[in-house]
């Protein structure tokens, strides 16, 4: 083990070592101080070097606005956005107390500037019940102070949703990721993400119960929409019209 991982530390320095030289050739160089290293399931910790100055290690962070951590999911990527939905939320606040905008305009800003801020990249999230728990939950708080809808009312979340149109956040994603599904699988089968979606692991995995993945949570949903296989659904997909009736049905329900 102590071999093979002291090689994977080679491999990786003479690849940086390369790309710096390479990257100089053209007038690139790779600044040390916004370059991060994140060690998975690794034995080995020798420092990884720029031009003589070491490579931070971290346990998590930030790509393309998305958090990524060392412990996988999307727990601190789910807590991070929704500080930011909250943000945006409080930053409105003028416009959910006016009494010159229609309500239906109101839930149109929410939507566009809260909503979508909360949901930037959550197709690729590995979702529980607690995480779904707590988007559905700062939806129906929002909702309730846009519709000035309070506890003593006794009015459902069901309701709730109904007057303002829309569905819970859990259903959204999962309607958001089965549209990037389709784009995805339309692509050629030598493209990197479609050999990541139906590639199937060789090998066995440990006793246990197997952790909620977002791969188990596709394939059950896959299940759940009729696909009995990726081959099955990569037929359906070509055909873009097809395709949404078919990730629109019972598991993705449009919105009223």
């Amino acid at each position: 083990m102590t071999w093979l991982s002291s090689q994977a530390h080679t491999q990786i320095q003479k690849k940086i070592d390369y790309l710096n030289r390479n990257g100089k050739g053209i007038g690139l160089k790779i600044s040390t101080t916004k370059t991060k290293l994140m060690r998975i399931n690794a034995n080995n910790n020798n420092a990884v070097v720029v031009d003589g100055q070491q490579v931070e290690d971290v346990d998590s962070f930030v790509y393309l606005g998305a958090r990524i951590t060392k412990h996988g999911g999307a727990e601190d990527d789910i807590k991070s956005r929704l500080g930011k939905a909250r943000g945006a939320f409080n930053k409105l606040v003028k416009i959910w107390r006016s009494g010159q905008l229609s309500k239906n305009t109101k839930i149109r800003i929410f939507k566009s500037n809260v909503i979508a801020m909360l949901l930037y990249g959550c197709e690729t999230w590995r979702m529980t019940k607690r995480d779904e728990a707590k988007l559905d939950t700062f939806l129906h708080k929002c909702l309730r102070r846009i519709l000035r809808i309070y506890w003593p009312m006794r009015v459902s979340n069901e309701e709730v949703r109904r007057r303002a149109r829309t569905c819970t956040i859990s259903e959204q994603i999962r309607r958001r990721r089965w549209r990037w599904i389709g784009h995805v699988l339309r692509m050629d089968h030598h493209q990197n993400p479609h050999i990541a979606l139906t590639w199937a692991p060789e090998g066995k995995r440990s006793r246990g119960r197997p952790k909620e993945t977002w791969r188990r949570t596709v394939e059950v949903e896959r299940q759940k929409i009729g696909f009995a296989t990726w081959t099955e659904a990569v037929t359906v997909a070509r055909n873009r019209v097809e395709w949404r009736k078919q990730v629109n049905g019972p598991i993705l329900p449009e919105e009223s």
